[in-house]
């Protein structure tokens, strides 16, 4: 049995960012992942605002870049101009997996955790996995993503959560390349649509709602959407494949430490509750929590690891609070052709260009 600094269960967003830290500070990790193929996702692309060299990422992961967003109600259209980038998941994990130092990282694919065991004291111990296998660690961290493989049977996370689900298609683009598109109104059903562009005259329609009443009929609504005149006109689906995700819908979560066990990205709910894409908050997570780590492996004390909540709720928690309400107003906005409208007339025309931005990009004001 071999023993670690660090054991990371997921080998996502958030486990790839962390190890890639962990490396760079010359932490012993192990990274397990269920998955035998770690570059296979349910969809392929995402929007962001994030400054991608502040994530050591190079322009290699753009799909394509972005300068303005045209938001959509049912009577009324709004530009918001501001740099933005279409990102092509796959390229974004390879970087990461690149940028990993075998010295220090070790993968370990095909592994599905059962359970973590602790000793009298509360601490964790190790990592069981189905075949058997145990794993010591001196810190463990769950980065499972929405399975919230440790989170839920810790507690850190509710075991029952509703979920945001999302679909896409990849489809014949007619509008601008420089000009992604936010769709919101009554025909989206509690929800809200969107047109990200490609390269080569292509782009991702998509659709997501809250609604848990649609989540059955979620590919039936967006072929309805792509055939609703305002739709139409940008883009002309020519193949059946679908794609897509989901995203927890929980209150705002501030505990992701517990003992020797940290939790970063989806398994605490840490995507920002206004917008659909989470890479750049949780990358910052994933950074606040290996500098965390790193201080406790160094003093020995797992009082260190609660650095991590300290600062996360320094940068993030009131914005998060804040966009959890803003997330409440629009399900509710979008509902209504009338209030879309009014919205769109009071909320993005009266407001100056960098607040709309603020606010697309999460940044919640």
């Amino acid at each position: 049995m071999k023993n670690y600094d660090v054991v990371i269960v997921g080998a996502g967003t958030a486990g790839l960012m962390l190890a890639r830290e962990l490396g760079k500070l010359k932490h012993k990790t192990l990274i397990l992942d269920r998955k035998s193929n770690l570059l296979e996702f349910s969809f392929n692309t995402l929007g962001s605002f994030m400054k991608i060299e502040d994530f050591g990422l190079s322009e290699n992961v753009i799909a394509q870049k972005i300068d303005t967003a045209v938001m959509h109600s049912k009577s009324f259209k709004h530009y918001i101009k501001g740099n933005t980038f279409i990102l092509d998941k796959k390229l974004v994990h390879e970087e990461l997996l690149n940028a990993l130092d075998d010295e220090y990282i070790t993968i370990q694919l095909n592994t599905l955790i059962k359970k973590i065991n602790k000793n009298t004291d509360g601490k964790y111990t190790s990592i069981e996995d189905s075949k058997g296998n145990s794993f010591e660690a001196k810190i463990f961290v769950d980065a499972s993503g929405t399975s919230g493989v440790i989170s839920k049977e810790e507690g850190l996370r509710e075991k029952n959560v509703e979920l945001g689900p999302g679909v896409e298609y990849n489809v014949q683009y007619l509008g601008k390349p420089n000009e992604a598109h936010l769709f919101f109104g009554k025909e989206f059903k509690g929800g809200y649509g969107w047109i990200f562009p490609l390269k080569n005259q292509r782009a991702i329609i998509g659709f997501g709602t809250v609604n848990q009443n649609m989540f059955k009929n979620l590919k039936n609504t967006l072929n309805e959407i792509i055939e609703s005149p305002r739709v139409k006109k940008l883009v002309v689906k020519d193949n059946n494949l679908v794609e897509g995700g989901s995203l927890p819908i929980t209150p705002v979560l501030t505990k992701f430490v517990k003992e020797n066990l940290v939790c970063v990205g989806d398994s605490v709910s840490q995507v920002n509750p206004i917008v659909g894409e989470g890479y750049k908050f949780i990358f910052e997570a994933a950074i606040m929590a290996s500098k965390a780590i790193s201080k406790s492996l160094h003093t020995g004390s797992l009082d260190g690891l609660f650095d991590y909540e300290k600062v996360w709720e320094k940068r993030f928690l009131a914005n998060y609070e804040r966009s959890k309400i803003a997330q409440q107003r629009m399900v509710k906005l979008t509902n209504s052709d009338f209030l879309s409208d009014l919205a769109m007339l009071i909320l993005l025309k009266l407001r100056p260009n960098h607040k709309n931005v603020n606010s697309l990009s999460g940044e919640y004001q």
